[in-house]
């Protein structure tokens, strides 16, 4: 505006002043984001969506100095997230209205933002739905709860125990190990209220809500392909000897799990090969490669994508190479496959119906 004479901008007309008022919601826009970005922003300032990612990924940078402290950080994370009103904002509101339970007595997760730094995710569950003990490896993890409400247990590790068993779940031989850990946290954390934990404390974490609940999350750093979380078993029955708010538990070491892998007929092989649909936009191809298949993720039957061995433990029942996913061929009466199922956390599969 201050480029406008004040003659000049007398003599505009109403319908050019109306014009200008329309776009004062997207100037306004701009400007806050720009005041996020020039540090203009305290603790009071109510936030749209541009200006809190502007002001996260500023305050994410910090990972990279020398000495962190996750603790400010998350700290900073929490302030940041109390000043946004999500279901307000297009993008969260959109998925929120669109909620299907589309994976049941799972979470319905979508990613509303991805960089290296971090990355911004909304989790929405039914009633009875949730995620029992489980990590984030070298990551922090700020929950505001939007709607409902979700009973939130944490846990720190105290003490490696030298104990090891070996097993065979589906296929794979799994070696795991008890450790020690403590209960740091025990709440109820209810609409917008916010639940953090960093890499040191409270990493290990279950979430159970107890009605329709919907969370944002911010994890520091994002997600990589090889970032696999650890799922533990926790005895919470009885302290670990006698110590107060200690717990035992166990977890499996990856590093010295092994698939069991059978031996299948050409014949056999041939008979997964095809196109499967997840939705419109996500598809799985199935090829023969010798004496193997291989899976082929793409967006659409045209294109191409990364190709992986699949490695048969059982009829039907294979495991992704090099990857923590297993799929499983749900055949029809005729002992053909119609669709594929793939597992990548204990209790949640995505399917693809074949149509090829």
């Amino acid at each position: 505006m201050d480029d406008f004479k004040r003659r000049e901008f007398i003599k505009l007309s109403a319908i050019g002043f109306a014009s200008i008022a329309l776009q004062l919601n997207s100037i306004s826009s701009y400007a806050q984001s720009a005041n996020a970005h020039f540090g203009k922003w305290h603790k009071d300032t109510s936030l749209n969506w541009d200006a809190f990612l502007e002001r996260l990924t500023q305050l994410a940078k910090t990972q990279h100095k020398p000495h962190w402290e996750q603790k400010r950080y998350t700290e900073q994370v929490k302030q940041l997230l109390l000043n946004c009103n999500f279901p307000e904002f297009e993008n969260v509101k959109k998925e929120i209205e669109s909620f299907k339970n589309k994976t049941p007595n799972w979470i319905e997760a979508a990613r509303l933002h991805k960089e290296v730094d971090f990355q911004v995710s909304l989790f929405q569950f039914e009633k009875g739905e949730y995620i029992s003990h489980h990590d984030h490896p070298d990551m922090t993890g700020v929950i505001n709860v939007v709607s409902g409400n979700l009973l939130t247990k944490n846990y720190s590790i105290t003490e490696q125990l030298s104990t090891t068993r070996e097993v065979i779940k589906n296929g794979r031989k799994e070696v795991l190990r008890k450790c020690a850990i403590r209960e740091v946290g025990n709440e109820v954390v209810k609409g917008g209220d916010v639940s953090i934990l960093t890499a040191d404390e409270g990493n290990i974490h279950s979430i159970m809500p107890n009605e329709l609940t919907q969370l944002v999350d911010v994890f520091t750093p994002a997600y990589k392909p090889d970032t696999n979380a650890n799922w533990y078993k926790v005895n919470e029955d009885e302290f670990y000897m006698g110590r107060e708010n200690i717990f035992e538990a166990e977890y499996a070491i990856k590093e010295l799990s092994e698939v069991h892998t059978i031996t299948l007929s050409g014949e056999e092989l041939n008979r997964y090969v095809g196109s499967y649909k997840i939705n419109d936009k996500n598809f799985l191809k199935i090829f023969r490669k010798d004496e193997e298949i291989i899976l082929e993720r793409t967006r659409s039957l045209d294109a191409s994508g990364r190709k992986i061995s699949l490695l048969p433990y059982e009829q039907n029942k294979f495991w992704i190479s090099g990857e923590n996913t297993r799929c499983i061929f749900n055949m029809d009466g005729r002992k053909a496959p119609k669709s594929i199922t793939l597992y990548t956390i204990p209790g949640a599969g995505v399917t693809a119906n074949k149509i090829m």
